[in-house]
């Protein structure tokens, strides 16, 4: 097989790879096999990217620690930044966002000063661990270089930053920290991919932070934020309401 043949198939695993972390579906016996031995094959080329694309299956697959020790062979066998940025990417489908984080920006200085080619998964990484100062660099940024033509899904989280820092008036350090709490609270009763839905309502903005569980567990995580949350000091939530739900409500 030559090398754009390689090349071909190692794509196709990549972008099956982004379709589950999407949808937060897993592949059926039959494809992870089909995936896995076709990872091999790209393997005999260029072993970091095969090791990088094992660590994506095995994030997919929810395997926490395969996940860890591919990513981490694939950056002891290459120096490419985008194995960095896809180690990130595992963490984030994994629902560890805070590494995710971590390691996207390590990623991103590492591909500097042209930004554009991870900026995006930046964006949303950076918004989901809390990092809105990050998301509002990058706003800046796009402003300095009029850049105009912004992906739909990565503009969302740009207004949705402005939405919150304006409504809430809470110093940016503040949002890290909320954004750990629901980190830790998710992993300790659910693990997983989450996505985040910014809504204004008649009882004022609402962050509902969406994740794939059953009522009972989305009760036991919403009761043990709300104890959180009122034990931040000097942090004044009113008009503000950060609450759990089942993505698919």
């Amino acid at each position: 097989m030559d090398n754009d043949a390689l090349t071909t198939l190692f794509n196709n695993v990549i972008d099956k790879m982004e379709t589950y972390t999407l949808t937060q579906t897993k592949p059926d016996d039959l494809t992870l096999q089909r995936m896995k031995k076709d990872v091999k094959k790209v393997g005999k080329v260029n072993p970091s990217l095969a090791a990088m694309a094992l660590g994506m299956i095995a994030s997919v697959e929810g395997d926490l620690e395969e996940c860890v020790k591919q990513h981490k062979l694939s950056l002891l066998l290459g120096d490419d930044p985008h194995l960095t940025i896809n180690y990130s990417v595992s963490m984030r489908t994994l629902g560890y966002n805070a590494e995710s984080y971590r390691l996207m920006d390590i990623g991103m200085n590492l591909i500097m000063p042209n930004l554009s080619l991870g900026i995006g998964s930046f964006i949303a990484i950076a918004f989901h661990a809390g990092h809105y100062d990050k998301v509002i660099f990058c706003q800046e940024l796009f402003k300095k270089q009029t850049v105009t033509s912004i992906p739909p899904e990565i503009q969302q989280f740009i207004d949705d930053v402005n939405t919150i820092v304006i409504t809430t008036g809470l110093p940016l350090s503040v949002y890290p920290v909320i954004a750990s709490i629901l980190e830790t609270i998710r992993l300790n009763n659910h693990p997983g991919l989450s996505i985040a839905t910014v809504e204004n309502t008649d009882e004022g903005l609402v962050y509902w932070a969406e994740t794939i569980a059953d009522t009972e567990t989305i009760e036991v995580m919403n009761a043990q934020l709300a104890e959180k949350l009122a034990g931040l000091e000097d942090v004044n939530l009113e008009g503000y309401h950060i609450t759990f739900r089942n993505l698919k409500s």
